[in-house]
């Protein structure tokens, strides 16, 4: 399942955002919940606000890795993704 944590998080930077990733994998090899991988992250800087993408087996197990990561989640939403469809060509 795909979770969202939102995280208001003032002044944090790209860079930061790239630490996290290592920090993520490595709070989801030590957890108890196996199963959960950190899929990346989305930025709204003038917001100060992060949208943190994970795939895992449920919110309990998600939300014990973004605490392990350090990642301030203050809302961890159910999320799901909606890949466009291929444009189909109109027939000449």
């Amino acid at each position: 399942m795909l979770y969202a944590a939102k995280c208001y998080w003032p002044g944090v930077s790209e860079t930061e955002l790239d630490g996290l990733a290592a920090r993520a994998r490595e709070a989801g090899t030590r957890s108890s919940r196996a199963g959960v991988a950190y899929l990346g992250s989305l930025l709204f800087s003038d917001d100060e606000l992060v949208l943190c993408m994970f795939e895992g087996p449920s919110k309990g197990a998600v939300k014990d890795v973004s605490e392990r990561a350090g990642i301030p989640c203050e809302r961890l939403m159910n999320s799901i993704w909606v890949q466009p469809s291929p444009r189909r060509e109109k027939p000449q």
